[in-house]
């Protein structure tokens, strides 16, 4: 379900495998895309503009610009993130935002 931004604009967020993110980013670097954002709005347009029969060019004019994280391809080698299999809590249950920890005995 998209989470309504303002009248032009709305976010989609989905579940994915682990790996594809690090498979956009591939492509991202093969075909020059500015970001996996922009990659993956491109691919959904294309798909969108297959299935419905609508030129892909109106959709693509109708997506937002770009900004912010969007606007950047960043690599997974310098941004590392956790991986899945890691416990970062250190044996502690973490309620709510980060900084309320509570021990667990």
């Amino acid at each position: 379900m998209p989470f309504r931004l303002d009248e032009f604009r709305a976010k989609i967020a989905f579940t994915t495998s682990a790996e594809m993110p690090y498979l956009i980013y591939q492509a991202c670097r093969a075909t020059g895309t500015v970001s996996g954002t922009v990659y993956c709005q491109h691919a959904v347009a294309q798909a969108l503009a297959r299935d419905l029969g609508v030129p892909v060019a109106d959709i693509l004019a109708n997506l937002p610009a770009p900004r912010g994280p969007a606007k950047h391809l960043y690599d997974p080698d310098e941004f590392p993130t956790r991986r899945v299999d890691q416990d970062p809590s250190g044996g502690r249950a973490m309620i709510g935002p980060a900084n309320t920890v509570e021990e667990v005995r």
